[in-house]
């Protein structure tokens, strides 16, 4: 797949080859953790790992800064623990998450051509109205992709070339709150680093996570945080689609500590070692510690635990669900012919078989192949949206990049574009 002509610099090269030679620094900010991932982009598609650390996330949940101070130093211990391992100063940050609850429209927008060829221009200024029609008071636009384009009745893949007297743009855009979104970068340039780009979790997430085949063939991606889960469909090499609900793995402990009458510490790692969404027949049990600490409480058998988790994963399927069914038209068109699970709580055992219950599609975990660090591929479905951010914020994605608005809203943010996404020249 080819990248249309990437926007020129001033010495006349070209944005997106000068960010191939520059190092990049992501930043995931996660309900449970802080995910900073420093890497150099290959020569070949993917990137060489120089840092990844972990912070225990404070003062953040779904997105939201809760509590600024405990935010802000969980953010700088991520943010130096990476510039130790990198052995230099980090200065600019790709930020990505479920800050302001990302959610798409698409929107129709015509363009008069007056019997001229279609240009990027054309595409650009489709974009800019697109984002102008979907965006309502109080929302910020992260991303537009184009969809499809109509030239005088005429639908195809990429319009540019085809004269006529007008286009029909169908774009996707992925938009969210403003003043969630802003509190969260004023939140990171108070660390003395600047927000170059916030990306949506679950379009990082699906860049990471699908194979060209499954891009093409229609696939809906399924990113399990710890305080979000969020869904992404791509059909026909294009992002159709995003949605998230405010519940993750985190609520999972919750329900955990407060079903087995156990600490939230203890029920975490029940979860992490005995959690089993279809456990195996038999009367298995696990020692639950008190509340306090001090002792065993009870045994709870690991049907007792499967039930419980149960209950809140079918609860978050039925919620993705429910927002994809209001969305009908637009899978009807471009259906989805697989799931692909990523995330921290993708790891869940029986979550593909009860995926594969409630969506009736096959269900696999997503294997990751985009960094490459010093052990190998990174490929731990929890770096999904951390790995696809980088792909998004280089351009190296196999045939996505960004063209600069112009605008930096409050809070320092870059708001970008996606643009058009092509196939092989």
């Amino acid at each position: 797949m080819s990248v249309c002509t990437p926007s020129e610099t001033a010495d006349g090269g070209t944005v997106l080859a000068r960010l191939r030679a520059t190092p990049l620094t992501v930043l995931d900010l996660g309900t449970a953790g802080i995910r900073c991932l420093v890497a150099r982009p290959r020569p070949s598609r993917g990137f060489g790992l120089l840092a990844r650390s972990l912070a225990e996330s404070r003062g953040l949940r779904a997105g939201a800064v809760t509590d600024a101070d405990a935010a802000r130093r969980a953010v700088a211990e991520a943010l130096e623990a990476a510039e130790e391992q990198a052995g230099e100063r980090l200065s600019r940050v790709v930020v990505v998450g479920a800050a302001g609850r990302p959610r798409s429209r698409t929107v129709r927008v015509d363009v008069p051509l007056q019997g001229n060829a279609v240009r990027d221009s054309h595409i650009r200024r489709a974009l800019h109205e697109a984002v102008r029609i979907a965006r309502q008071p109080g929302e910020t636009a992260l991303h537009a992709v184009p969809v499809e384009g109509t030239v005088d009745g005429r639908t195809l893949r990429d319009p540019r070339g085809m004269r006529g007297e007008r286009l029909e743009l169908l774009a996707t855009v992925v938009l969210a709150d403003a003043d969630a979104l802003a509190a969260l970068v004023d939140l990171v340039e108070s660390c003395h680093v600047v927000v170059e780009d916030v990306i949506a979790a679950p379009y990082a997430a699906a860049t990471a996570a699908l194979t060209e085949d499954e891009a093409e063939r229609g696939a809906l991606v399924l990113d399990f945080g710890a305080g979000t889960t969020s869904a992404a469909h791509v059909a026909d090499g294009r992002l159709l689609f995003t949605y998230a609900v405010p519940y993750g793995s985190v609520h999972l402990t919750h329900d955990l500590a407060y079903g087995l009458g156990t600490s939230r510490r203890a029920a975490e790692r029940i979860k992490v070692l005995n959690g089993h969404l279809f456990p195996p027949d038999g009367d298995a049990r696990v020692d639950v510690p008190a509340a306090d600490g001090e002792g065993i409480e009870r045994t709870a058998p690991l049907a007792e635990i499967a039930t419980i988790l149960r209950a809140r994963i079918e609860e978050i399927l039925d919620f993705l669900a429910e927002g994809i069914e209001a969305q009908r038209d637009l899978f009807d068109g471009r259906p989805p012919r697989a799931v692909v699970l990523t995330g921290g709580g993708a790891q869940l055992e029986g979550l593909v078989e009860l995926a594969e219950r409630v969506f009736g599609l096959p269900v696999r975990r997503a294997r990751l192949g985009l960094v490459f660090g010093p052990q190998g591929i990174e490929d731990d479905p929890s770096l999904a949206a951390a790995s696809g951010a980088l792909a998004l914020a280089s351009g190296d994605d196999g045939g996505l990049s960004f063209q600069e608005l112009g605008r930096r809203p409050p809070g320092g943010l870059l708001g970008r574009l996606a643009r058009w996404f092509v196939g092989d020249d």
